[in-house]
């Protein structure tokens, strides 16, 4: 008589029948106002994405400032445009998707987005579409340490609630991880926390490197190997980017770095 062997009833990759297998992650950042730092985190993950050959789809919503398309539509397989403040602008996110099947697909949201993300949202079914899919949704907020960075926040826990995970982070070019008093103090930390979020910590990189990047529309990798700067300077870009790399790492499943 030959005996079965028992599979395992407690892996994390089983499913129920009627529940899709999780694919991939959309991956959404946000931030409540220009100057937070939301499209550096944006950049950063996609040249961490492209450099670790991870399938990623990228799109660009800031028509004011298109920082991820400005920096990294030159790096194959290019960034993609997003209208979201126009009707059917965001069809192309869950159209490719089911097209595409990326293992990733990045967002940098238009600055203040929360003030319509949730009509975008329902308009397409977004949260219905995505798990049917087999994609899982991640909002990364990015911290300043004003009020609004707080009430962003809440707005996207109320709407979003457990529907999707949550990676908070706090842009330390605005001092240190305990002055974010505002949010460290808020019921809305305490919130995102019970829903699983994870807190990382972006650090800082020197005013002068990061304008220079900037003003010659750099990818952070390509300012390794550029003349303009100083071996000094390449040094600092390539330990900021593995800091970020180390840090960003702690939320790899949310991120889509596993």
């Amino acid at each position: 008589m030959v005996v079965k062997a028992k599979q395992s009833t407690d892996s994390a990759d089983q499913k129920p029948n009627n529940e899709p297998k999780t694919v991939g992650r959309l991956v959404l950042v946000t931030g409540d106002k220009g100057g937070t730092g939301k499209s550096v985190v944006a950049r950063i993950l996609l040249d961490i994405y492209r450099h670790r050959n991870i399938n990623c789809i990228a799109y660009e919503c800031d028509q004011s400032n298109p920082q991820l398309y400005r920096h990294y539509n030159k790096v194959a397989p290019g960034v993609s445009g997003l209208k979201l403040n126009q009707r059917g602008g965001a069809d192309a996110l869950q159209d490719d998707l089911k097209r595409l099947s990326p293992k990733v697909s990045l967002v940098d949201l238009p600055a203040g987005a929360a003030e319509y993300f949730e009509s975008v949202a329902k308009d397409i079914f977004l949260f219905q579409n995505a798990q049917r899919l087999g994609y899982r949704i991640t909002m990364v907020s990015v911290l300043g340490r004003v009020k609004d960075s707080v009430l962003q926040l809440k707005r996207l826990v109320d709407f979003c609630g457990d529907r999707v995970d949550y990676v908070v982070v706090k842009n330390l070019y605005w001092g240190d991880e305990n002055k974010f008093t505002r949010y460290n103090n808020s019921k809305v930390k305490q919130s995102v926390e019970a829903l699983g979020a994870i807190e990382l910590l972006l650090p800082e990189l020197y005013d002068d490197i990061f304008d220079l990047i900037d003003s010659k529309d750099l990818t952070f990798r390509e300012a390794l190997e550029h003349e303009d700067f100083s071996l000094s300077n390449q040094s600092r870009i390539y330990g900021w980017i593995d800091a970020v790399e180390t840090e960003f790492n702690r939320a790899a499943v949310q991120l889509g770095l596993d």
